[in-house]
């Protein structure tokens, strides 16, 4: 079970281990042993574990956004208190009047939500890094741990409900349902308990699906790479917003259960403890799995309670030891260490009781046999509804303090064909083409393609428009297959699934990777993960490609492989090209640009420019 429930490592949803009937299958069974083993242990055993199940759901909220997303938090436990609190300001206002909690509820799980979805504007949309994401999470805990830490005063309340201050929030309504009509029933401590796993076991399986679907392959792209993922043309900002806004509303949600299930609520909440122990627990479990997280608290919270004494003065070096243990000796938490242990000892087996299986790539592959590369047909049918205007520059100036890195660069490329940019180290090539692509902001200028002005926008949107840009370093996902990195390239633009599927085997066979489609990406050879990158590139449809120094490190066979690809490009595209090689700038026989302390030396043919004793002294800095 706990193999089955591990997280999709990336592969999307080809290598995803179970369908969704196979997901509802396990959560099935259990919640059939989770209702039996209630309803045989004592009412308080099914009570404590009700709290257990709790505590499951609020990890799951960090399992999805740090798991998939990649955002660490340590605010899921202050959104889980906003929840409490919110369900016990409704409930206590209007759940004798309804006969009914259920609102109540449905309230928080709003009020989470839209807390999260707030927050997380500000941290996204202000450009905010992942280690300042924790910061502030970690600080907005603790603010509010000190504000409703003082709100002992009775001029703190809602309606009929106070804070309560460092006293806490008391005679909470416990959970309560009545249909239409009819008579209002409170669920007993073993119901609840059902409903509390049942509820977890739900949240567990959508985000199963979650994962298989476009949005979670994305999520975990981002995860894996986000400048790539922007640069492929996905909002990485608004990804990231909707991810951290559903987490919040899973955190809420299950703060109202422990309202609900305590019948109070109090400041220690926000403490810092509750943050840290729900990063402890899916730790422990493992945070690329949704079983990490039942796992996990069953692990700490069954320790804790059996070691932890009586008055729980034990409690922290219980976690202590249970911490330094998984770091040491389990890294990736439990679930993931015994998934990995299960699929070494089926594979195993497998090996010694039957023959290698075909290959599934080479089969896919031969059903994509067609005479010419078929990626340049869908490039030109692109590309045929652009308009002929060039990529263009105007009087462009960069500046990072008090360094100009451009200055004042007037340049047109034409809107097909391959053009050469090359000149000494520092003297601007990179930051033109982040300049272009959207990576760094304009201090003074502008860009424009077909005539409209580009200069503000972001670099995802930029992609969209078609401008592609394959950087000097390999930006691929490592961790990924390669066919999942050519699927995410390929679904970026026209969000349609059976065209990602189409055109990935055909990018596979245009770039002679077929028979490493299921590896992972960081497994190729350097030129292959250069080939990869272009294909991803070429992928979004662009009209202009941006290449930055395409064959750097490649053997003489895998540059000459290289020049043919982006010679193939230039018929439908306009290639960019920054390079080093002289010779393969001599291959490739394009016009070339010389830039030299950010601004624009000369233009013309390779062998012009050769000849030219200037371009020398540039480069051996005789000058």
């Amino acid at each position: 079970m706990m193999a089955h429930l591990t997280r999709l490592a990336g592969t999307g949803a080809r290598s995803a281990r179970g369908s969704l009937g196979t997901d509802l299958s396990v959560a099935g069974l259990a919640l059939a042993a989770a209702a039996t083993l209630g309803n045989l242990v004592e009412e308080f055993t099914a009570f404590e574990w009700s709290l257990w199940a709790i505590q499951a759901i609020l990890a799951l909220s960090l399992v999805l956004i740090w798991g998939y997303g990649g955002i660490f938090s340590f605010g899921q436990a202050a959104i889980y208190g906003i929840g409490g609190y919110t369900y016990g300001f409704w409930a206590i206002n209007f759940a004798d009047n309804t006969g009914e909690s259920l609102t109540a509820v449905a309230a928080a799980v709003v009020v989470g939500a839209a807390f999260a979805g707030l927050l997380g504007y500000f941290m996204f949309y202000g450009n905010v890094t992942n280690v300042y994401v924790a910061i502030i999470t970690l600080a907005t805990s603790l603010v509010l741990f000190a504000f409703v830490n003082s709100t002992s005063g009775s001029e703190y309340r809602i309606g009929d409900a106070p804070f309560g201050g460092y006293n806490g929030m008391t005679r909470i309504p416990r959970l309560t349902w009545r249909l239409p009509g009819g008579a209002s029933h409170e669920l007993t401590r073993v119901q609840f308990f059902v409903v509390c796993v049942a509820a977890g076991l739900v949240i567990a399986v959508g985000i199963r699906v979650l994962s298989r679907r476009s949005f979670g392959r994305i999520a975990v792209a981002m995860q894996h790479n986000e400048l790539r993922t922007e640069l492929t043309g996905y909002n990485v900002r608004a990804h990231k917003l909707a991810l951290f806004t559903i987490g919040g509303g899973i955190a809420a949600f299950a703060g109202a259960l422990f309202a609900a299930w305590g019948r109070f609520i109090s400041p220690p909440v926000f403490s810092l403890t509750p943050a840290a122990l729900v990063v402890i627990w899916i730790l422990v479990g493992s945070r690329f799995s949704v079983a990490g997280a039942f796992i996990g608290v069953l692990i700490v919270e069954g320790l804790s309670s059996w070691a932890g004494g009586s008055d729980g003065n034990n409690e922290p070096i219980v976690l202590g030891a249970i911490l330094i243990f998984i770091v040491l000796f389990l890294p990736g938490g439990v679930v993931a260490n015994a998934a990995k242990a299960w699929a070494v000892a089926s594979s195993k087996a497998a090996n010694r009781w039957s023959a290698p299986p075909a290959s599934p790539d080479s089969a896919q592959a031969s059903q994509v046999q067609p005479a010419t590369p078929p990626v340049l047909d869908w490039m030109a049918e692109a590309n045929g509804k652009r308009s002929n205007s060039p990529i263009a520059t105007r009087m462009v100036t960069k500046r990072f303090g008090g360094l100009t890195a451009v200055d004042n660069v007037t340049l047109e490329f034409p809107s097909t064909g391959v053009s050469c940019l090359i000149g000494p180290n520092g003297a601007g090539k990179s930051t033109l083409f982040g300049l272009l692509s959207g990576q760094y902001s304009v201090t003074d200028g502008l860009v424009l393609l077909d005539e409209q002005n580009l200069t503000k926008w972001p670099a995802f949107q930029r992609a969209r428009q078609g401008i592609g840009v394959k950087l000097q370093v390999a930006s691929i996902y490592k961790e990924l297959s390669v066919r999942e990195n050519l699927w995410l390239a390929c679904f970026a633009m026209p969000h349609n699934r059976a065209t990602a599927d189409v055109r990935t085997e055909q990018l596979l066979e245009w770039l002679e990777l077929g028979g490493h489609a299921q590896s992972p990406a960081g497994t190729l050879s350097h030129g292959q993960q250069q080939w990869l990158e272009i294909g991803m590139v070429v992928a979004t449809n662009p009209c202009v490609v941006l290449l930055d120094e395409p064959t750097a490190g490649m053997t003489r066979e895998e540059t000459r492989r290289t020049g043919e690809l982006v010679s193939q490009l230039g018929e439908w595209a306009s290639v960019i090209v920054v390079e080093h090689d002289m010779e393969f700038v001599r291959q490739l026989g394009a016009p070339v640009t010389v830039l030299h302390r950010g601004r624009l030396f000369t233009q013309g043919s390779f062998d012009d420019l050769s000849r030219d004793e200037r371009i020398l002294d540039i480069y051996l800095g005789r000058e």
